[in-house]
């Protein structure tokens, strides 16, 4: 297994020697990841124009009204909370799902580009290779686990997180090798096994990049579009080190 120094080192040269198309594998998740840096400043602008010099007298007014009116409605009050909770945890889920959805399938145009030693003819086609409703599947499962995780203890959650990363990947070995597929459980099942004594270096590996994901924070994402090709090379680049150049299988015994 390579070190982070050396992962990092590979992605580097691949993204600056061929950055037109590292730019368009990575473009999808691009654009999520600029608006969602945008969006969050937005809201974050909203927030603190609205609650900007609150006076003394409408802040207790409101903290009455808002006590009398829990006293009279409590019931109904619990029931919308729940319904509300429950409908922000779902989408948080699927936004989550979609978003790892399109993203690791630009990392498996990646790890196609290190397999074949070849530039792809059609990068954003490339990115589009692992769109299939096992790989959505398998996205969705693994955030409701992670989230589970999460809701008991912030830690297992990170944990785990890293334990189920490799999943996807695992399904795209076995898709591009013709073999049989199996069910979204065995892949995260899989990546388990396989992240056994590599979860530490893989968090290592995003505590080195904190500085890239800050810079495309303070920038509204503008960074990304330089920055995120090479985190996405990099990610392909861990997995290719972890599994091996050429796997006969992605059962890990």
């Amino acid at each position: 297994m390579l070190n982070n120094r050396q992962i990092k080192k590979i992605a580097w040269s691949r993204v600056t020697t061929h950055f037109k198309a590292a730019f368009l594998l990575s473009l999808v998740p691009m654009i999520f990841t600029v608006f969602g840096v945008m969006s969050d400043h937005n809201s974050r602008d909203v927030t603190f124009s609205q609650n900007l010099n609150p006076t003394t007298q409408k802040v207790t007014d409101t903290a009455s009204n808002m006590g009398h009116l829990f006293q009279d409605n409590w019931l109904t009050i619990t029931i919308v909370s729940l319904i509300v909770l429950i409908i922000v945890i779902v989408i948080g889920i699927l936004m989550t799902a979609i978003s790892d959805f399109f993203t690791e399938s630009s990392v498996s145009g990646f790890i196609d580009w290190h397999e074949t030693d070849k530039t792809p003819e059609s990068p954003i086609k490339a990115g589009f290779n692992l769109l299939t409703s096992t790989a959505f599947q398998i996205a969705f499962l693994r955030a409701v686990y992670t989230l589970l995780w999460t809701l008991l203890f912030i830690i297992p959650g990170i944990i785990k997180s890293f334990s189920y990363s490799q999943a996807l990947y695992l399904y795209r070995d076995d898709l591009r090798a013709g073999r049989d597929i199996q069910s979204t459980k065995y892949y995260i099942a899989q990546s388990q096994k396989l992240m056994t004594d590599y979860k530490g270096q893989l968090f290592m590996m995003y505590l080195s990049l904190i500085g890239w994901y800050f810079l495309g924070f303070f920038t509204f994402g503008l960074a990304n579009l330089f920055t995120l090709p090479y985190t996405l090379a990099i990610q392909a680049e861990f997995y290719i080190a972890l599994r091996g150049e050429q796997p006969s299988k992605t059962t890990v015994l």
